[in-house]
C-alpha cells in the first residue's frame, strides 16, 4: 500500500467521523429525532458504520465505503437483535448472534472468510456472556 492510498483512506475515516459527530448533535436537538436516537438500533448503526470505516480504512483489501455499509448493517443488525422481546429472555443465544454477525461483517470487510468470522464470533460472544455472568454474581 502507498502511503499516499493511506493518507487518503484516512481523511476519509476522518471525515466520516465527523459527519457521524454532526449527525448525532443534529438528531439530539429535535424531539422526534431524540426519540429515534434512543433505540439501540439506530445507535449501532451509527457506531457500526464508524468502527466498519475505521475497519476499511486499516484493510488493504477493503475501501472505507464498503466497510461503513457493511459496519452500519452490522450495527442495525445487532441493535435489532437487542430489541426483539424473543431474544429478551434468551441473552447466550442473543450474544452469540450478535457475535456470529459482527464476526461475519468484519470476514467481509477484510476479505477473509464469512464462515470462520461468523464461528470466531460466535464463541466471542457466548464468552462475553459466560463473563458476563459470572462477573455479575461477585
Amino acid at each position: 500500500m502507498k502511503l499516499m492510498d493511506l493518507k487518503s483512506k484516512n481523511s476519509v475515516a476522518v471525515s466520516l467521523a465527523i459527519l457521524g459527530c454532526v449527525l448525532t448533535t443534529t438528531l439530539n436537538s429535535n424531539a422526534l429525532a431524540e426519540d429515534l436516537w434512543k433505540k439501540p438500533a439506530v445507535k449501532q448503526g451509527v457506531v457500526g458504520a464508524a468502527a466498519g470505516a475505521a475497519l476499511g480504512a486499516l484493510s488493504d483489501r477493503s475501501s472505507v465505503g464498503k466497510g461503513a455499509v457493511t459496519g452500519a448493517a452490522v450495527g442495525v443488525g445487532t441493535g435489532l437483535m437487542t430489541q426483539s422481546k424473543y431474544f429478551r429472555d434468551k441473552p447466550l443465544l442473543r450474544n452469540a448472534a450478535q457475535g456470529a454477525v459482527i464476526g461475519t461483517g468484519a470476514g467481509y470487510v477484510t476479505g477473509g472468510s464469512k464462515v470462520k468470522g461468523a464461528a470466531i464470533g460466535a464463541g466471542g460472544g457466548a464468552g462475553y456472556h459466560y463473563v458476563k455472568k459470572y462477573l455479575d454474581k461477585r
